[in-house]
């Protein structure tokens, strides 16, 4: 199935959004603000019903987030500069910390000036803007730009180094249930007497994002939304750990996870490993309990396509864990090389080498992907399980924790298939 994934345009937008006291100003049409007042407020509410009364004024139109310059046929053929210079002061209004002027792909051939508005409207210090044509880059790198770029403006200083405090960065709010998945990591770290002290792109405000600075360590956790970032901090002095299985997803990976964490700081991760241990044991029960179901599951085959490194240690585990099958291996644009060359000497190394770079396969008994393509996927009988794991998938429907994640994450994954093949 042709999957329909998010931009880098997308993710700059999101990136911003993911930043509790900032807010995107969409210059474009309004056809192109629906999607983001959706995803924004699906992700990661950030406003009291009540509130949205204040907004009934020009650029909002009744709706708090991402406001847009709603440029018409006039607007592409003779410039929209004036709504700029009209909009920005009433944005300003609303007392965001700060405003990123984002072209949607068509408002980028206009030409308009942001930097003119930006100056004339007196908000230097608390405005930038984005001219780069964002939607021809994978949704990972326009999100790490966009947050790397918002750094840069902010220009922190590096004024100490606090002892055992760290960032999570890789971490971006289109992902399922991401706040659930923060805080299980944050308080394992903090089991370890590691203070977590910001979350780039998963719900800071800017305040945290200039201490952040200060940590001593970055915690990778998808490399490929925080590449450059990774850069950014390490020329601020800040030490980058990452786990070479991946992103913790699966027990194994989340176990290496905690385990080089461990050894590069020094902590003692007793306590998320026996969260771990616990959590097999929970399972292994299971499948003793269940032994019908658990025996249906041995030699089912699997699809799977998403970032790199949640791919390959999910490939990994569903093989070795669950002895299920991977016929198509596929990884989004912006994949991290290490991970694709070490999911790539896996799949060898199984004699599945001719799955990569195969989409998801109809007939598949696993599809694990976004959300809306691994339902599509189910719904038209083209797959037994289809399990959300993507960056866009939401999760709307889901009162409890499925974060891919972590302990709850495997324990969402390995649920999911349980529940499948009992209803097979």
């Amino acid at each position: 199935m042709k999957r329909t994934l998010p931009d880098g345009f997308v993710g700059a937008v999101m990136a911003v959004e993911s930043i509790s006291d900032a807010l995107a100003f969409l210059h474009g049409p309004g056809g192109c603000r629906v999607r983001f007042m959706v995803y924004s407020s699906a992700v990661f509410p950030r406003m009291r019903l009540e509130e949205h009364d204040d907004y009934f004024v020009p650029y909002f139109y009744g709706y708090p987030r991402v406001p847009a310059t709603y440029l018409d046929e006039y607007d592409f053929i003779n410039g929209a500069y004036y709504k700029l210079e009209e909009g920005l002061p009433i944005i300003d209004g609303k007392r965001p910390k700060i405003v990123v002027i984002i072209n949607s792909p068509g408002a980028g051939l206009i030409g308009d000036n942001h930097e003119k508005a930006i100056i004339e409207a007196g908000m230097r210090d608390r405005a930038i803007w984005m001219d780069e044509a964002l939607v021809s880059m994978p949704m990972t790198e326009g999100y790490d730009h966009t947050i790397t770029e918002i750094m840069e403006h902010l220009a922190p200083e590096r004024a100490h180094v606090d002892k055992d405090t760290v960032n999570l960065v890789g971490m971006t709010v289109l992902e399922k249930d991401w706040e659930y998945a923060v805080d299980e990591m944050r308080e394992n770290l903090e089991a370890m007497g590691l203070k977590v002290r910001c979350v780039p792109g998963a719900g800071a405000d800017l305040e945290q994002l200039c201490d952040s600075v200060n940590s001593e360590y970055n915690i990778v956790v998808c490399p490929e939304a925080c590449a450059r970032l990774c850069e950014f901090y390490e020329s601020k002095g800040v030490k980058t750990i990452r786990s070479d299985k991946g992103a913790p997803v699966g027990f194994d990976a989340v176990e290496a996870w905690y385990r080089k964490i461990a050894e590069v700081t020094g902590k003692d991760p007793s306590v998320p490993l026996a969260k771990v241990a616990k959590a097999r044991d929970t399972i292994y029960r299971k499948f003793v309990g269940m032994k019908y179901n658990a025996l249906r599951i041995k030699g089912l085959r699997f699809s799977i396509a998403g970032v790199s490194s949640v791919v390959r240690p999910l490939t990994e585990w569903l093989y070795t864990y669950l002895a299920v099958a991977p016929i198509g291996v596929d990884v989004d644009p912006g994949y991290d090389e290490k991970e694709v060359e070490c999911l790539k000497r896996f799949l060898e190394s199984v004699d599945y080498s001719d799955s990569f770079g195969k989409e998801l396969v109809a007939g598949s008994n696993i599809v694990l992907c976004e959300g809306i393509t691994a339902l599509t996927m189910s719904l038209n009988g083209e797959c037994m399980i289809g399990i959300p794991i993507g960056q866009s998938s939401m999760g709307l429907d889901d009162v409890i924790p499925r974060p891919i994640y972590g302990v709850q994450g495997s324990l969402f994954i390995l649920d999911e298939i349980l529940h499948g093949v009992r209803n097979s």
